[in-house]
This record gives C-alpha cells, structure tokens and sequence, in this order.
C-alpha cells in the first residue's frame, strides 16, 4: 500500500526527511513544504518507466536477498507512525521474518553507481532508512540495490539513536513552525529555477525593504558574478590556445590530460532574417515570457551622502 496523494500531505514520511534537513538530491526544503502546503502539485510518476520498473522489479530483489541470505522477508505493510509526532510516519519495504532487522529495496539505473562505490551509501538513503528504523523499532536495516538491471549490491546500517532524535526534532520543527504556519524555509541553489513557478508575475510596483543581511548578500553575489565572468573568459582563452596548438590534428596529450577538437554533427543554425523575410518567422516562434532579475548599484544624491 503506498500512501496517496492527499495522504503525503498529512505526514512527514521516510521519503521525506533527507529533504527535511536539506540533504535530498532530488527536493529541496522548499520544495517539500510547497508540496506539503498544495501550493504546488507533487511530480506526476505515474507515466514514469524508470518507478514503474523499480515496483516491477521489488519482488525480483527481494527474491535474490532470501535466496542470499537464506531468510523469509515479509512485505509487511503496516504504517508506523511516532508517539509524540504522529504526522511523522513511514512504511517498510520488507521486514526478515523473526529478526528486528528491515530490507529497503532499491533500484537504480548505471549511472548512478558511484554513489554505491566502495561501501558507500547515498545519504538520503541512510536518512531514510535510520527514520524507518526509529519508527518501527528496528536495529538494522539492509539495502538490496539492482543497479542498471544487472548488478546486485548489498549494504547494512545499524540504528543511531542520536541522530534518529535529531531528525525528529528537526521534523516536527518543520512540521509545526513551516508546514502548519505556512512559512516557507529559505530557498536553496536548486530552488532558483522554480521561483517562477512560486512568482509567476509581478503584481504590484511595490519595492520591499531589505535589511542589511541581505545588502551583504548582494554584494556577494555581485562579486561572485564578476569572478565568474574573469573565470569564463580565462577559460575560452586556454581553450582557443589549444585548439591553435592542435590546429589540424585530432588532438593532443600531456602527461595527464588528453585533449581532442573533432567535427562532428552540431545543433543547426537557423537563418531569422531569411524566414523574416518569407513571413514564416512568425509561425514558428513560441511567445516565452517570464521574470527577469537584475542588478544595479543604488545613486546616493548629495543629500544622502551628508
């Protein structure tokens, strides 16, 4: 059983909570709480191949962890939910009959192997899985991965009592202060392309009052700009100078780099002015409209200045 939409929107789930703390790969904080809040619909998977074969292939994985291990895994799908907090909830993938230990099971395409390189685990994963166990009562907890559908790997975590009390309480926090008030936490690097969908226009000529936090973190980014337009410029002129040292060749090496300057097929260039000129321009241009933010350094009058 997995919980409905309109379920998720009660509950903090295991899913969650890697996005909680600002640790998920795929969610920011701020987008967790639109999502908590129906200020914004939650990603449509239904039609996505890649959870479609991942819920496919959860018996298929589970079956390769018995047979390794020997053990009978239950899909015991009861809702756990906290004491205290009860919007704090999760469910289990499988559980090893007559153990308190839980088996996640997850599938991964091959290009994200590396994040299980070695014994490594994807930190939200561990998150996930240290909330589950808290919440059920369980000390360990394995991951059985299917990674690109034809290599099978195994982790375990033990349950950290410290660190499950502080993603609780960080949760509940969020719950209580973000989600029940609707206050949104402080936007994120990957939160800058979705302000337009929080600010889809610009409703009124008001100008807001900021304080000096924030001049600070203007300047900043003003100064970061600066360094990043030195930084792109630096790095054409090494890149012409070696296309010039490679000139008709395919390429050249160092001790540790090989570079290489191939043709090959490129994204066509479109003649504006010629389908101008044959009134086709128009049909085939999509309006494209949005909000565009931009900087500039304040005037102080005389006046001001004294």
């Amino acid at each position: 059983m997995k919980f409905t939409k309109e379920e998720r929107m009660k509950y903090i789930g295991s899913s969650d909570i890697a996005a909680v703390l600002g640790l998920s790969r795929w969610k920011t904080p701020l987008k967790l709480w639109a999502e908590k809040t129906g200020e914004v619909d939650p990603d449509d998977l239904s039609d996505n191949q890649a959870v479609e074969w991942g819920t496919r292939l959860e018996e298929v994985v589970s079956k390769k962890f018995s047979e390794k291990h020997d053990c009978k895994l239950i899909a015991y799908k009861k809702r756990y939910t906290h004491k205290k907090y009860p919007f704090i909830s999760c469910e289990l993938d499988r559980l090893i009959a007559g153990t308190d230990e839980l088996v996640e099971i997850k599938t991964c395409n091959a290009w994200s192997y590396k994040a299980w390189d070695g014994d490594e685990i994807p930190q939200d994963y561990i998150l996930q899985v240290m909330l589950a166990l808290g919440l059920s009562g369980r000390n360990v907890g394995h991951f059985a991965v299917l990674v690109g559908g034809q290599k099978y790997i195994e982790r375990k975590i033990t349950f950290d009592q410290k660190l499950y009390d502080s993603m609780i309480e960080k949760a509940a926090h969020f719950w209580s202060y973000h989600i029940k008030k609707k206050i949104a936490p402080m936007a994120m690097a990957d939160d800058n392309s979705d302000m337009i969908n929080f600010f889809p226009e610009d409703k009124t000529d008001k100008i807001v009052s900021a304080n000096q936090e924030i001049e600070q973190r203007i300047a900043l980014r003003q100064e970061l700009a600066m360094h990043i337009k030195e930084q792109i410029k630096e790095k054409a002129e090494i890149e012409a100078k070696l296309k010039q040292i490679i000139g008709e060749a395919t390429g050249l090496e160092t001790e540790k780099y090989k570079a290489t300057w191939k043709k090959q097929n490129m994204r066509p260039n479109f003649d504006t002015e010629l389908m101008q000129e044959n009134g086709h321009y128009e049909l085939y241009v999509k309006p494209n409209s949005g909000r565009v933010l931009r900087i500039a350094k304040k005037k102080i009058n005389s006046n001001e200045k004294k």
